[in-house]
């Protein structure tokens, strides 16, 4: 199957018509599907800018001296959008969607400056609702993964209770920074700003279960910005089609930590679920306020967030490890 490439970049704003139109151009040429922030769109204008475009497109408008976020298709490839989550305040577009027979939950952000851990609650909640196993979000974050990997000359890490839930949210969704996964010893930088400081504010945020179809990421070079674009390749197989499906990672079972981990998960959900906690009588007696079907999926969900936070904190501790090694004893 052919190559999909996902490209988003903050324009910081495209009122202007000359500077709108060389953008559009641009990444037209360089992207099949674009995601773009910042964009100073309204919704008065939104028509002409598709028009501009000259393809399908969704908007998120806010003001043409503020937010804006965009999703931009070509017609290069087969898709087909189900359903919608437009932001009136110009922060994100959450879209239900398939590429080339493969189905997603895709969405564009634009993360507030302040410290605001709502907003990122609020967008896995939305995410949620789709129901999609499979999920790619993009945008500028206004927040950093790593504060000593992804910023340069800062003298304060910036939205602490953001980053916080953040990971948070990583854990619940089952989402991975696709850039830092493929480049964990790298430092580069999306956002370039005064005093020389630079940050990598933008990036991709994808469900391990695309991670196998991600055939390269990268941080490509600004253009009329401040910000540089990021974008990621991907290869859809045609093995896997439509919601996907998450697979357990049997060599947990090895692990004392997490067995413990689960046993409290399943006392958790029964305990939440059962007809009259007061009663003292054995499990396999007790009465549930839900079917068994119900409780049963409501157990794999418990386990299945358990074991995705599980393996993340993991892979993270290896991570670090690996970097302290080649910190100091290179």
């Amino acid at each position: 199957m052919s190559t999909i490439t996902i490209g988003s970049v903050n324009c910081r704003g495209l009122s202007e018509t000359v500077k709108r139109i060389d953008i559009f151009t641009k990444y037209k040429d360089l992207y099949d599907i674009t995601i773009l922030v910042d964009t100073h769109s309204t919704s008065e204008k939104e028509k002409q800018w598709l028009h501009e475009w000259g393809y399908v497109g969704k908007f998120s408008s806010y003001s043409s001296k503020s937010r804006g976020v965009a999703i931009l298709f070509k017609n290069t490839f087969e898709f087909k959008i189900y359903e919608e989550t437009i932001d009136l305040m110009g922060n994100f577009i959450i879209l239900d969607i398939t590429i080339q027979d493969y189905r997603i939950t895709l969405a564009a952000i634009y993360g507030p400056n302040n410290d605001d851990p709502v907003f990122f609650e609020n967008i896995k909640h939305k995410i949620s609702h789709y129901g999609n196993s499979s999920i790619v979000v993009a945008g500028d974050w206004n927040v950093v993964q790593d504060y000593d990997m992804d910023t340069l000359h800062y003298r304060n890490e910036n939205n602490p209770q953001s980053k916080a839930k953040i990971h948070e949210v990583m854990h619940e969704l089952d989402l991975l920074d696709i850039w830092r996964q493929q480049h964990p010893f790298d430092n580069r930088y999306s956002w370039r700003g005064p005093n020389h400081k630079q940050s990598r504010l933008d990036y991709f945020m994808i469900t391990s279960d695309i991670e196998a179809f991600v055939v390269s990421s990268d941080i490509g070079i600004s253009y009329r910005s401040d910000h540089s674009p990021v974008l990621i390749n991907l290869r859809f197989s045609s093995q896997i089609r439509g919601k996907g499906t998450w697979k357990f990672n049997n060599s947990l079972l090895r692990e004392t930590e997490f067995i413990e981990k689960v046993k409290g998960d399943i006392k958790t959900v029964i305990e939440e679920y059962e007809s009259d906690p007061s009663m003292d009588i054995e499990t396999e007696d007790k009465q549930f306020n839900i079917s068994y079907q119900l409780l049963w999926d409501m157990i794999k969900m418990k386990v299945r967030g358990s074991a995705i936070s599980f393996s993340s904190f993991q892979k993270k501790k290896e991570i670090k490890r690996k970097r302290f090694t080649i910190r100091y004893h290179y």
